[in-house]
């Protein structure tokens, strides 16, 4: 079978030109897709021929001897009075499609699919897939929390930014999107292209930059050109950057990660003004924070002691999908906030800043008493989300005023007249 988009042929209908184009060939010369063809490794060459009427259709008289593929596409209009109704003018096309075996050109079928009604066919009625066609979405770390979220928004036709410094390891394969024949790609290119595989019309931007203070300015205008921002990385400096950032351009942030070994894990969804932040998080709950899946030695080397190593824990991928999942729910109501969808009702549930999973019943965690799952529906189980409030800490450093509060928590006052003199309550300098 030869697999062609309508789009792909419309405006040359009848113009007597024959168009060079590419095909895939899969499955062992089975099919021939010239859907995302252009850069495919595996593609072959090939043309469409659109004739005049008076145009011979002899498959040896166009295109060139490299093709392996041929096409003849012709329509004609069919107009109301040919329909019997009050139907307006519309166009029935058909192709004749040639693939070269053994030196011969054997006619096969010809599937013309319409690509962008079909795309979000499966989506359409939850609500209109053009909300989402102008919104861009940021995501920083493409691992195994990573990698899954940004497929998750290519299907819902979302432009996206992507910022990864790592290449795909052979350890990363049993967790990845990526595959042992993506080993030494940059995890960035890797799922740029799986992205436009998905939707061609969306736009990919990527970065391998590793997010530092010595580039906040590079991340700074990725999160200016945002419409939210997810922090899928394990690096704490780059999560303090992401943080601070998004509070000062004023764009939500989810930051998610694996507890150690996935025994679960947790999401913060930041709302600048209006929920904590992660400085907020990291003084209320610090055991949280450092509670992290410990995935690779380059990661376990960074939270290394001087006199003793950190051991490499990492969890199983079905423990971390539910993470990702999540983190995709939240994006999505973050994104139609404002637009009347069927997902409206979600919004009284995902109101918690800080959400707990856990995948099981881990030993020497707050949760290695909880009572089985079993045919419980009541209480604390694993299995389960949990919406936790938190609340913002008015002397955050981040989003706080902390200098303020500061000051009236120490009782310090200021001597005006000297402009110098700073002094506590009980006159001390």
């Amino acid at each position: 079978m030869i697999v062609v988009s309508k789009e792909m042929l419309t405006g040359h209908f009848g113009s007597g030109n024959c168009l060079p184009a590419s095909f895939r060939r899969l499955d062992g010369g089975e099919t021939y897709s010239a859907i995302n063809a252009e850069k495919a490794p595996n593609a072959v060459s090939g043309c469409i021929f659109y004739p005049h009427k008076s145009d011979c259709e002899d498959i040896d008289k166009f295109g060139t001897s490299d093709d392996e593929v041929r096409l003849i596409v012709s329509c004609r209009n069919i107009t109301a009075e040919n329909l019997g109704d009050n139907t307006k003018n519309n166009r029935q096309c058909k192709a004749k499609g040639y693939i070269r075996a053994d030196g011969q050109w054997r006619e096969v079928s010809v599937s013309m699919v319409p690509l962008r009604e079909e795309l979000y066919s499966r989506t359409r009625g939850i609500f209109e897939t053009d909300i989402l066609a102008d919104k861009w979405i940021f995501t920083a770390g493409l691992g195994s929390g990573g990698s899954p979220i940004v497929l998750e928004l290519a299907k819902l036709g979302l432009n996206q930014i992507l910022v990864d410094h790592d290449r795909i390891e052979v350890a990363n394969v049993a967790r990845h999107a990526a595959g042992l024949s993506d080993v030494g790609r940059y995890k960035t290119s890797f799922l740029a292209e799986k992205i436009l595989d998905k939707n061609p019309d969306v736009t990919v931007e990527s970065d391998k930059n590793k997010i530092s203070w010595d580039n906040q300015d590079l991340v700074r205008q990725k999160v200016q050109k945002s419409d939210t921002v997810i922090c899928a990385v394990d690096d704490f400096e780059a999560r303090i950057i992401l943080n601070q950032l998004c509070l000062e351009e004023n764009k939500p942030l989810i930051m998610a990660g694996a507890f150690r070994r996935a025994y679960g894990g947790q999401i913060l969804h930041m709302l600048p003004g209006v929920t904590p932040c992660y400085g907020c998080f990291l003084e209320a709950l610090p055991d949280q924070v450092q509670d992290q899946e410990i995935s690779s030695a380059a990661y376990a080397q960074r939270l290394a002691y001087s006199d003793r190593p950190v051991a490499i824990e990492p969890g199983l991928s079905n423990d971390i999908l539910p993470i990702s999942q999540m983190v995709v729910k939240l994006a999505i109501q973050q994104l139609l906030t404002g637009y009347d969808t069927t997902l409206r009702s979600v919004d009284e549930d995902l109101v918690a800043p800080w959400y707990i999973w856990l995948n099981r019943r881990e030993i020497s965690t707050p949760y290695e008493k909880l009572g089985p799952l079993e045919f419980n529906i009541d209480g604390m189980h694993i299995m389960r989300w949990y919406g936790i409030d938190l609340p913002r800490n008015p002397s955050c450093p981040c989003c706080g005023d902390f200098t303020n509060n500061f000051v009236e928590k120490e009782g310090i006052v200021i001597n005006i007249d000297d402009h110098k003199i700073f002094a506590n309550s009980e006159g001390q300098a």
